[in-house]
């Protein structure tokens, strides 16, 4: 199937792109032009105050010279009607989102019919004046936006001329930072050709920005703001997106097998599985990578993640849980093992995690929980190395952990944790921690797509590959992000989100080399720096060399996300979350996707906590005799999987 062209400005007839062309610049040229007249009749100083006094010039226009303001008046609106008119018919054909497109015409439409009837009562409206200041400069600038950008495409925008023979086919699979910027820039400088298709597989509907996760988990944003569906950022785009779990890779056939899970079977009632394929000519793998739990014993089981969605959301439900069943918890034990809040891992993720709950539970928690003493209270972080942040530079690590223990986050440097069970954490030590939470944040490994496609393997799981990102040995491969091996200046490149951006443009820019058969680029890394939020109007920075800590850093490092937060909705959104949080006590509403139980099982919403297990005679130390009968077997939460193509 050939997809839809969003570029088709480029393609117009000769005639109609030089019909339209000269109405846009005729619209632009009456606009503009009565303004300049107005100035002149007037004899009006110009200046970037004086524009903001148009109005009065033009009542001082309407008193001397009568007709010659109703002759600009009937020009000024010819031109807005012409461009607003031949405009929008050509944003239809550039590539824009339909909100984009909306948004510029409705304002548009509304500035004008604001100007027009501020021309109209300038004699009886004293405001009508200093109104008309104002949205005449907004006008003019989303006037030239509308009618230079559809110019551009049609006579300036770069594409590909094609093969002249088949299609050439892009699959990306995985649809991270890694992924999804080489989609989108590849569709940039190669534009839309039917000899070109470019597809991207995920098996999530929606790109997810992990960054953000730990405030999710604390609640200080919505859900919805940290995703954004693919098939909304690629309908501006010639990019086509398919929702399936890749399994396999066939490298010799240039064949990827992907599962795509359907309805049941209408006759027998079993779930029905299709297999799909795609072919492909050059292929960009980026699955992302996985949980690393080093074997731990009881992670898999017991301990939260924080990769997912969903694991952000099952973390604040089970500490609001924890709360609400210590506040009617009599023993004083069982009460502490529930507001135990263990953390391991002391990199970027882990330190905002203990941060934002210590907020959460300081701030919100202990307010609404008054029969609960905040001396029980405890966030506990554990990490392996002797410092937290590993790798980062000693100033910015001295200030985030004097930051962490002014919020009374207890950190337990050079420990490695050797077991998890659902009511302790026990350390290489013999240290047991009482504890009915633990959120494992301690590392990450490759994802296991690669190892299922026979690719050649570091000893540390990814792919080794090339100055220009492909694998060695196969010239139409490419290999990003958190599965590939690269050295930088004698070191590996690290799995971070600015290092899959960069390689995920750098690779957009070497297809389109390889597309048109010229030599490809080494990619080279630019490191902007490093920076994690440690608490409410707080964070540490290390960017271009520059480290600072507090309020100024905390607002850059909210600044920077929010600018690679994707969608104009969601970074609207979470500046008001943000502006309101500072007003507005964020909700502790526990967030559950169940249906309804008939089932007739009182203990369904609320089952009550099982023993904590006590070393008991003729048992071995760390195991208990079962609950009794009675009492319901309580069960870890369900763990979703880390992130996999």
């Amino acid at each position: 199937m050939v997809p839809a062209d969003r570029h088709r400005l480029t393609n117009l007839p000769l005639g109609r792109k030089l019909m339209t062309s000269a109405a846009l610049l005729l619209g632009l040229g009456l606009f503009f032009g009565g303004w300049i007249v107005s100035v002149h009749l007037t004899k009006w100083q110009t200046s970037t105050v004086a524009l903001f006094q148009w109005g009065e010039r033009l009542e001082i226009l309407r008193s001397r010279h009568s007709d010659i303001f109703w002759v600009l008046f009937l020009g000024h609106a010819v031109s807005l009607a012409l461009v607003a008119i031949v405009s929008a018919f050509l944003l239809r054909r550039v590539a824009l989102a339909r909100g984009a497109r909306k948004a510029l015409i409705g304002g548009l439409v509304i500035l004008g019919v604001l100007d027009l009837a501020c021309w109209l009562l300038l004699p009886m409206w004293g405001n009508a004046s200093v109104l008309l200041g104002g949205a005449i400069i907004l006008e003019s600038i989303l006037l030239l936006y509308v009618a230079l950008h559809p110019l551009r495409d049609m006579w300036i925008y770069r594409r590909w001329n094609g093969t002249g023979g088949p299609p050439v086919r892009v699959a990306i699979v995985g649809g991270g930072f890694a992924g999804l910027y080489t989609a989108l820039h590849l569709d940039r400088r190669l534009g839309y050709h039917k000899d070109l298709q470019i597809t991207v597989i995920d098996r999530r509907n929606y790109f997810l920005f992990p960054p953000l996760l730990p405030s999710v988990a604390a609640g200080s944003i919505e859900t919805r703001q940290v995703t954004y569906p693919f098939r909304r950022i690629f309908e501006a785009a010639n990019v086509t997106f398919k929702k399936e779990s890749v399994e396999a890779i066939d490298l010799d056939k240039k064949v990827i097998r992907a599962r795509v899970d359907v309805d049941d079977d209408p006759v027998t009632g079993e779930p029905q599985v299709i297999w799909c394929e795609t072919h492909y000519d050059i292929l960009v793998l980026c699955p992302g990578s996985d949980t690393n739990t080093f074997n731990t014993p009881g992670v898999k089981e017991h301990a939260f993640f924080m990769r997912e969605l969903g694991d952000a959301i099952a973390v604040r439900n089970h500490i609001i849980d924890n709360f609400e069943r210590a506040a009617r918890e009599t023993d004083a034990d069982r009460r502490r093992e529930q507001l135990t809040f263990v953390v391991v891992g002391a990199g970027p993720t882990g330190v905002e995690l203990a941060a934002e709950v210590r907020d959460l539970i300081d701030h919100i928690l202990m307010s609404r929980y008054p029969e609960l003493d905040p001396a029980e209270v405890s966030v506990v972080m554990i990490q392996a190395g002797d410092q937290i942040l590993p790798g980062w530079h000693k100033t910015v690590v001295g200030s985030a952990e004097g930051r962490l223990r002014k919020l009374r986050v207890e950190l337990r440097l050079g420990r490695r944790v050797v077991n998890v069970t659902p009511f302790a954490v026990t350390l290489d030590d013999g240290t047991k921690i009482a504890t009915r939470t633990c959120v494992w944040c301690a590392g990450v490994k490759p994802s296991p797509l690669l190892a299922a496609c026979n690719l050649p393997l570091h000893r540390s799981g990814r792919v080794e590959i090339g100055d220009d990102l492909r694998v060695k040995g196969r010239d139409d491969m490419f290999v990003l992000g958190d599965a590939a091996f690269l050295l930088h200046q004698g070191a590996p490149l690290p799995p971070l989100g600015q290092v899959a951006f960069q390689q995920g443009q750098h690779a957009a820019t070497n297809i389109d080399l390889l597309i048109r058969k010229q030599p490809t680029k080494p990619f080279k890394y630019f490191n902007f720096g490093a920076l994690v939020s440690v608490g409410d109007k707080f964070a540490a920075i290390d960017l271009f060399g520059v480290r600072m800590s507090g309020f100024v850093a905390w607002w850059v490092w909210r600044t920077l996300y929010l600018a690679k937060l994707v969608g104009f909705g969601n970074k609207v959104r979470v500046v008001l979350d943000w502006t309101l949080d500072l007003i507005v006590e964020r909700s502790i509403s526990q967030i559950a996707a169940d249906r309804q139980d008939f089932s007739g099982n009182k203990f369904a919403e609320n089952a009550p906590l099982a023993a904590r297990p006590r070393p008991q005679d003729g048992l071995p130390d760390g195991l208990s005799a079962p609950p009794p009968a009675d009492v319901p077997k309580q069960h870890a939460p369900a763990r979703q999987p880390a992130a996999q193509a």
